[in-house]
């Protein structure tokens, strides 16, 4: 959970200043919110996506020391894999609260793509091991 604080507060947290950066060098009239929210969804799937594609982990949990990996063998997930869990995120998550009023069954956190988070510790004990 931390580690998903850590990559929301990147997205938001760098997003901001980097619309009000961009925002005055555009030399066409663009909405200020249009842009913002371009800003913030382009960071988080820089993060999200392309950061576990290429480096097996966002920036909160290559903070942590975990790495993103399937759920069946442990190894790197794929970039469609990755972009469905990233979209599934943006849509899915921030409807918990909803379907928790209206007393769905099942776990709420489970995760649809077949991917988990592994400390890297546990991740080479196990690539050791088999």
């Amino acid at each position: 959970m931390l580690a998903a604080t850590v990559d929301f507060l990147l997205a938001f947290g760098a997003g901001t200043p980097l619309a009000l950066r961009v925002l005055p060098q555009l030399k066409v009239e663009a909405n200020a919110l249009v842009l913002w929210v371009a800003c913030v969804f382009g960071l988080s799937f820089v993060n999200q996506v392309l950061g576990a594609w290429i480096f097996k982990a966002s920036l909160g949990k290559w903070m942590l020391r975990m790495r993103v990996v399937r759920e069946q063998d442990a190894r790197r997930p794929g970039f469609w894999r990755l972009i469905h869990r990233w979209l599934l995120g943006l849509t899915w998550l921030p409807m918990q609260p909803v379907r928790s009023l209206v007393c769905a069954d099942g776990d709420p956190y489970e995760d649809h793509c077949k991917l988990v988070y592994v400390r890297v510790k546990d991740l080479r004990r196990l690539q050791h091991s088999g």
